[in-house]
């Protein structure tokens, strides 16, 4: 850069670190969006709101048993409803073989 304009110099000397900021930004944006780090990140996020939502769920049950032992109770018996359903079934068909 000898001989050339001190405007000219200073010019060039911003454009050149403009670049390198530019070329830093542009390799921490393509790391961000890999597959694998995009991964991770949905992966840290889905266990700390798993988690966000484990602790509310044990902060309502230790504050209100009762409605949520219900809510539990019916959750199960709506699961079991097919081996329950099948269960009766059997009952009331010996029932009447008999």
């Amino acid at each position: 850069m000898t001989g050339l304009d001190p405007k000219v110099a200073l010019a060039q000397a911003r454009a050149d670190a403009a670049r390198a900021r530019l070329s830093t930004t542009v390799s921490a944006l393509q790391h961000k969006a890999s597959p694998q780090v995009m991964a991770q990140d949905v992966a840290d996020t889905i266990k700390e709101r798993g988690m966000e939502a484990m602790a509310v769920a044990v902060d309502t049950a230790k504050r209100q048993p009762v409605p949520v032992g219900v809510g539990l109770g019916l959750l199960g018996l709506f699961l079991a409803r097919g081996p329950i359903a099948k269960l009766l079934r059997r009952t009331t068909a010996s029932k009447r073989e008999s």
